[in-house]
């Protein structure tokens, strides 16, 4: 499915979004940091505003290992600094599988005496809509359908999605199964991409809701979903569902046939953990 924007979201986010004020305390350098499309909406920036009469006649991003990844010398009239994030030769995330930890930290320089350092890392929220889907064309369906609604500062490409623990890797008797289609990215800033878990084991096909016993049943057990994407960062869903209805058989494409039901839901689903390696 191709993404599209979520309603009402191009333009709260067209300008300042995810806003970020330096404290009053401190010596003031910066003004605010805040993320904002570019004419090309699935690319957001680092938008950095200075204060007036900032003094600072250079600026450099760095990771959190202190490496330079950005920096640009500055005017002193000069008020905005963008930053990209992912797209072009000094996008600071890119590539976004080689980047190590999503801290970084903006540092401002008059001459070689540095003025200022403010952390900053780009904001991460993502949410899910579940269902399962169910047909007896089980090479392509008898799945989990998994929308992926991104509001974080970059784009999120899950390249890894499997059953880790309850009844469905108990039947089949494996550690884990699953995999996730496709593969491909889902945009920044409130874009969202559909996604299906299909099982991965050649003696089930691609039957991932195959019941255990060949057996329906209406009473909810749990599943956990792990999802682990290309940035550093893994979600696990915890899933109740329900396989009822009535058994049907379905022919695989390598001469196997499974069962599946026809009345599969999804009871519940909570996200139970969330790893950011930072």
């Amino acid at each position: 499915m191709v993404g599209t924007l979520a309603a009402g979201v191009a333009t709260a986010l067209g300008g300042c979004a995810a806003s970020e004020t330096a404290p009053a305390s401190e010596p003031t350098y910066i003004a605010s940091l805040s993320t904002e499309r570019r004419a090309n909406p699935r690319v957001v920036d680092l938008l950095i505003e200075l204060v007036e009469n900032h003094g600072a006649t250079r600026l450099v991003v760095v990771t959190e290992s202190g490496t330079s990844v950005f920096q640009t010398q500055l005017r002193p009239e000069q008020r905005f600094v963008r930053v990209p994030l992912e797209d072009g030769v000094d996008a600071i995330l890119h590539p976004i599988a080689a980047v190590e930890s999503l801290d970084h930290e903006i540092v401002l320089y008059d001459g070689e005496t540095e003025l200022t350092r403010r952390p900053w890392q780009p904001t991460i929220d993502i949410d899910y809509e579940l269902s399962l889907q169910n047909n007896s064309s089980v090479d392509i369906v008898n799945s989990i359908q998994l929308t992926l609604q991104n509001n974080s500062d970059i784009r999120m490409r899950p390249l890894r999605a499997y059953i880790a623990n309850g009844f469905l890797t108990a039947a089949h008797e494996v550690e884990q199964i699953g995999q996730i289609t496709p593969t491909t990215p889902t945009w920044a800033a409130g874009w969202e991409r559909t996604y299906l878990i299909v099982a991965d084991q050649p003696t089930v096909g691609s039957n991932l809701l195959s019941p255990p016993g060949r057996e329906c049943f209406t009473e909810p057990k749990t599943v956990e979903l792990v999802i682990e994407y290309e940035q550093p960062i893994t979600d696990r869903l915890s899933i109740a569902l329900a396989l009822a209805g009535d058994p049907r058989l379905a022919d695989g494409q390598t001469g196997n046939r499974s069962v599946y039901c026809s009345q599969p839901t999804i009871e519940s689903w909570e996200r139970v953990e969330r790893e950011v390696s930072v």
